[in-house]
């Protein structure tokens, strides 16, 4: 299967409530009855994990979505269809349009770096007390992407997988920059990849995140990634929405 996934951003014109129903209802059932949809998650971001602003201010972000699709041809089929221009007029409505990364994807490849004891993965649904912390990445100016992609798995991966208390972690690489809208972009990627890793509970990720393991993954941060620009307000904890998958 393909993976994609883009950020999304609600209107600050619109009543924050109101517009979180709307995406977490109205539009991600216009999404998950398009055809080719195989999985679908909202992740809606609750505080900054890491940074200025972590644990005080609200996230940049509203969220970030992943979808499953069969394989590249129903993903081009259904960014064409009637249904997915429902989907594209809805979100005119209830996402911020003044939004940078409005409508720009990433195709990527999910590489599984740990499954826990007892936590068998499915490639989408979590359990709901679990805490889901996402990174949105972007890798150090000057690296060549198939570089950067080698150093994350085998040195940064290797040093995410000494912290126990991990119980999955997920590399999302990204591999090819997408349209949504259907408008031939400039080739230019929204993001890098991300990861994902969850815990057992919030009071878990606030322990491992204060452990000389993480310390030791956060100080090899700079030798692969542009530190500024995770710590713009995209290094999350996140609620997951499983809607379908």
């Amino acid at each position: 299967m393909l993976k994609v996934a883009w950020l999304v951003r609600l209107s600050p014109e619109a009543d924050r409530d109101v517009a979180m129903r709307g995406w977490n209802e109205d539009h991600a059932n216009l999404i998950r009855d398009v055809p080719g949809v195989e999985r679908y998650t909202h992740n809606q971001a609750i505080a900054i994990a890491e940074g200025p602003g972590a644990g005080t201010q609200a996230p940049v972000i509203d969220g970030i979505v992943c979808t499953w699709w069969t394989d590249g041809a129903a993903l081009e089929a259904a960014l064409r269809s009637s249904a997915w221009q429902e989907v594209l007029e809805h979100g005119r409505v209830i996402f911020d349009p003044d939004f940078a990364l409005a409508n720009m994807a990433v195709a990527v490849h999910e590489r599984v770096m740990r499954i826990g004891p007892g936590t068998p993965w499915d490639g989408a649904e979590v359990p709901a007390p679990m805490c889901k912390h996402v990174g949105i990445l972007y890798f150090r100016p000057g690296m060549e992407r198939a570089d950067a992609s080698a150093y994350w798995t085998e040195v940064h991966g290797a040093l995410a997988l000494e912290i126990p208390e991990i119980r999955y972690y997920v590399q999302n690489h990204g591999i090819r920059p997408l349209r949504l809208d259907g408008i031939d972009g400039t080739g230019e990627f929204a993001f890098d990849g991300f990861s994902e890793a969850w815990f057992t509970d919030r009071e878990t990720f606030e322990r491992a995140h204060e452990s000389a393991a993480w310390y030791r993954l956060r100080d090899d941060s700079p030798n692969l990634f542009d530190v500024e620009a995770i710590e713009a307000g995209v290094n999350c904890v996140v609620a997951e929405r499983v809607i379908k998958g």
